[in-house]
């Protein structure tokens, strides 16, 4: 496979893409508060019981519906594919729970208008004042883990907060359906050779429950760290496929 170029693209249409499970009670807010800052919003609802979906595209946004729960990762692989093909340069992710500021897009959009993003992160390590111990230590963890399987350094690997550049939709779909995915596709970019940046952002916590299934989860983040290990040692330090930064 041959990996996608880095050169600046020569237009940034900008989409914000949203799975959503359950998310009925700030699904709207969020929504609305997003759309001055991007071209279009894309909703997926991942089976949700409730008015997600309804009340989604009462907001303003298109919406695609999976008639059954699939995961996470499965809801952002049907918005990526369909943003990438409808011909987005640019995909930002976000949640549908408020975690993440709508108006702090403009952070990560600066880069894609720049022409320097591929893949940029949301850091909310640089003020943790609001994020429960539990989870900085937890997140710090996995991301020096991570950082250390991608070969770059990634502040805040848990942040779904995040910004792709619609190119390279086509490496980074892999085969993780839940939360694990959002951790694969950031070894299969840096695989690639892709940049991975990191932006600030605030960490806001309300009284949404997290979806995250400790166990259950932590197991499926094991076997993927566990598959990528054994992949790495049949693998030359530097792939193949990766593009060197020094030649552009």
């Amino acid at each position: 496979m041959q990996a996608a170029s880095q050169t600046p693209p020569t237009t940034c249409k900008i989409a914000a893409l949203i799975p959503a499970y359950r998310e009925a009670v700030a699904i709207a807010d969020v929504v609305q508060r997003t759309l001055p800052e991007v071209d279009l919003v894309l909703v997926v609802d991942d089976g949700s019981p409730d008015d997600t979906a309804r009340l989604a595209k009462e907001a303003g946004a298109e919406v695609i519906v999976h008639t059954v729960n699939q995961g996470k990762g499965a809801a952002m692989k049907t918005g990526m594919k369909t943003l990438a093909d409808r011909g987005y340069d640019f995909i930002m992710l976000l949640d549908g729970d408020g975690q993440h500021a709508p108006e702090e897009i403009a952070r990560f959009t600066a880069l894609a208008r720049a022409g320097t993003a591929y893949v940029v992160l949301g850091n909310r390590f640089e003020n943790v004042k609001g994020m429960p111990m539990v989870r900085r230590f937890v997140n710090s963890l996995m991301s020096r883990i991570i950082s250390n399987a991608c070969g770059v350094r990634i502040p805040d690997t848990q942040c779904g907060f995040r910004l792709i550049r619609s190119s390279l939709v086509t490496y980074i779909m892999g085969s993780s359906d839940h939360f694990d995915f959002e951790t694969e596709m950031l070894l299969l970019a840096s695989r690639a050779g892709f940049t991975i940046q990191s932006v600030p952002v605030s960490t806001i916590y309300g009284a949404e429950k997290t979806k995250i299934r400790p166990v259950q989860d932590t197991i499926k983040f094991i076997k993927l760290m566990r598959r990528w290990q054994r992949q790495a040692g049949t693998m030359p330090a530097q792939p193949p496929t990766a593009l060197s930064q020094a030649s552009e």
